[in-house]
């Protein structure tokens, strides 16, 4: 699922280039969208009818599954229509988390120690805990809230953040899902790919011809472009800004 604000906030983008900037990243056995959603729908929106993929193993073991977590200054854990909070302990309540007997763990330091509080999330089915979050997102919509990478959420609890921990889905999880047409609560999955192809920039009018015709530009963009040396291959973690 995609957040509307990101969704239009992309869109602007890409029209006022003119150009689909990365690829979207496809699993080879399923097409499931592994990465790129927001892309993908705003090709939808304009009806343009392809888009450029890089095809991945997605069982590779060097492609690893992570999540975002919702983070917020304000949001009081008592103030989630319809979730009723338990106060536990940090360890049992990410415990509980895994057994999906939890739809989030709400995390806040007080005095330097962690306050925790277990959301339950009255399934203990990966299909219930989607539908619970889902609806725990929703009651959010309007909110403070963002979402930053399940390896950094320590840095954001320390400057006075509060974090909703979540269940990090297994691959099998998440092609269940895909194949049934289920789609999971946005920011639910977080995918390090290594060697991903960014910075195509594929003209949109490119896109907007036959499947043949937008191969062609495509592949001749990409000849061009080996041919000046203008590819760089980076070995270690980049930041990219959007």
């Amino acid at each position: 699922e995609t957040i509307p604000f990101n969704l239009q906030r992309l869109r602007e983008g890409m029209l006022n280039m003119g150009r689909l900037v990365d690829p979207l990243i496809v699993d080879d056995k399923h097409y499931m969208v592994v990465d790129g959603n927001h892309r993908k729908k705003v090709l939808e929106i304009i009806k343009c009818p392809n888009a450029a993929c890089q095809l991945v193993d997605y069982h590779a073991p060097e492609i690893k599954v992570g999540s975002w977590f919702p983070v917020s200054k304000i949001i009081n854990h008592t103030e989630i229509n319809g979730f009723k909070p338990e106060a536990v302990d940090f360890e049992a309540g990410m415990k509980a988390i895994d057994r999906m007997e939890g739809t989030f763990l709400y995390v806040r330091k007080t005095n330097g120690k962690k306050e925790c509080f277990l959301y339950d999330s009255n399934e203990r089915t990966v299909e219930g805990v989607i539908s619970q979050q889902r609806k725990f997102i929703a009651a959010t919509e309007g909110r403070d809230m963002q979402y930053v990478a399940d390896d950094r959420w320590e840095e954001y609890l320390n400057i006075g953040y509060a974090v909703f921990c979540r269940r990090i889905y297994a691959k099998d999880e998440i092609i269940a899902a895909a194949v049934a047409g289920r789609q999971m609560p946005p920011k639910s999955t977080r995918h390090v790919i290594p060697d991903r192809s960014i910075r195509l920039n594929l003209h949109l009018g490119w896109l907007s011809e036959s499947p043949e015709v937008a191969k062609e530009m495509m592949d001749a963009s990409l000849k061009r472009r080996l041919g000046e040396s203008s590819i760089r291959r980076y070995t270690e973690p980049v930041i990219v800004l959007y």
